[in-house]
């Protein structure tokens, strides 16, 4: 290539000395016209050049050289850029010469030639350039966006400390106490949802695996299924948060230790908690009218807080339906209602009942009342039959048999009755 340049550069040089001794009639020698003289003409000898051979004044007489407009000679500079495909200085745009349409900016208006390939191929560059610019600022905006609300997030949130021996303490305690609470009150028949340490507990105490459901990040909603109750730990609660209590399972059949070792045992809403509250409030009503059916029963004698509890509905049913079949055969002597689930809500039925072993009505010694008493409740019909039946002294000192049914307390009881 740069040989090719060098050659094209003598010729240009050859053509240069050759214009400016040309004879009269041709274009005028450059800077002719300041200095008032013509070029001589040039003769060839043998492809050599000659001087002419009469003097001065012979040369041309009478003849004056003609202005002529220069030709529009491209320089060797500008050939060989041209060639290279870069435009040099002597072709860039004077002012005024380019189009006032910004499509046609590309092309000179004088010279008429097509723009230079480098040149499209740099406004292609620097638009890229500056796409590329503004995608870069928008992603660091983005981060800057998130950066900051991760700031805000981390600052506003309190630091998680890792449990104290203390409170470890409290929490093993506390599941302790809660796992013997579900193995003696809680239905076999009852689907618990535990997380798996607890579940663990219960199984390790006797309580049937096949009855229960280990909670996981991973398993599917549990409150879609069968299941009755839910042992709210602080890890279940870090499953589902404060929307356990209020969407899921209202109520609560017992609670053990407080703070962040609190275990709650809760009665899931199967078929939601709108629903769940009516039931309750119809089962209450079906629960009054068996209640006053027995403050009438002659066979059946009550103190003043007891009435008050069957008056206003708050006996299981099961309870109810076992005192109306038991007062059938003897005579019963009610000393109490309970429930043995501490800290259970207000609207879950009370589920035992102490019956006074010493019956003078019943012309029975006290162990053959209560044997007898026994005798009967367990043959009662399955759907009502007590769970436990255990003799309690309580604070008085006075011996008691306590007739205790399973929990959760079913809804709709008298209402299988009369379908029955």
């Amino acid at each position: 290539m740069q040989a090719a340049v060098e050659a094209e550069r003598a010729e240009a040089s050859i053509q240069e000395r050759e214009e400016t001794t040309r004879p009269p009639g041709g274009p005028t020698v450059p800077g002719a016209a300041d200095r008032d003289v013509t070029a001589p003409p040039v003769k060839r000898i043998n492809g050599k050049r000659k001087q002419p051979d009469g003097p001065e004044s012979e040369r041309v007489a009478g003849s004056k050289p003609v202005a002529r407009a220069a030709p529009d000679v491209i320089h060797e500079e500008e050939e060989v850029t041209t060639w290279l495909g870069v435009q040099s200085a002597a072709t860039t745009k004077p002012a005024g010469a380019w189009s006032a349409n910004s499509k046609q900016d590309a092309t000179p208006a004088r010279t008429g030639r097509p723009a230079s390939p480098s040149r499209n191929v740099a406004k292609k560059q620097g638009r890229r350039r500056r796409r590329s610019r503004l995608a870069a600022l928008a992603v660091i905006a983005v981060l800057a966006a998130l950066l900051s609300v991760a700031v805000v997030r981390y600052s506003t949130r309190s630091p998680v400390r890792p449990p104290t021996a203390a409170q470890l303490r409290q929490a093993a305690a506390a599941r302790g106490k809660t796992v013997a609470w579900v193995v003696g009150h809680v239905s076999r028949d009852a689907l618990v949802a535990c997380d798996p340490v607890t579940c663990a507990a219960l199984v390790a105490h006797g309580f049937p695996s096949r009855e229960l459901l280990v909670l996981r990040p991973t398993t599917p909603d549990p409150f879609a299924s069968a299941t009755a109750v839910v042992v709210e730990t602080p890890a279940v609660q870090g499953l589902f948060g404060s929307s356990l209590d209020s969407a899921w399972a209202p109520d609560v059949l017992a609670s053990f230790g407080s703070g962040a070792a609190r275990t709650t045992v809760r009665v899931i809403a199967r078929h939601g908690v709108a629903a769940y509250h009516a039931a309750l409030e119809d089962d209450l009503a079906a629960r009054k009218t068996a209640g006053a059916a027995l403050l009438n029963d002659s066979q059946i004698s009550t103190p003043a807080l007891a009435e008050h509890q069957l008056a206003a509905g708050r006996v299981d049913s099961r309870l109810l339906l076992a005192l109306a079949d038991l007062a059938g055969h003897r005579p019963v002597d009610i000393v109490s209602f309970g429930n043995d689930g501490p800290e259970a809500s207000a609207d879950v039925p009370l589920r035992f009942v102490d019956l006074a072993e010493n019956v003078p009505a019943a012309h029975l010694g006290r162990a053959a009342y209560v044997n007898a008493v026994r005798a009967f409740l367990r043959q009662v019909s399955v759907q009502y039959r007590p769970a436990s039946m255990t003799t309690v002294v309580l604070a008085d000192g006075q011996a008691v048999l306590r007739v205790m049914v399973t929990a959760p307390s079913p809804l709709g009881v008298f209402g299988a009755q009369g379908n029955s």
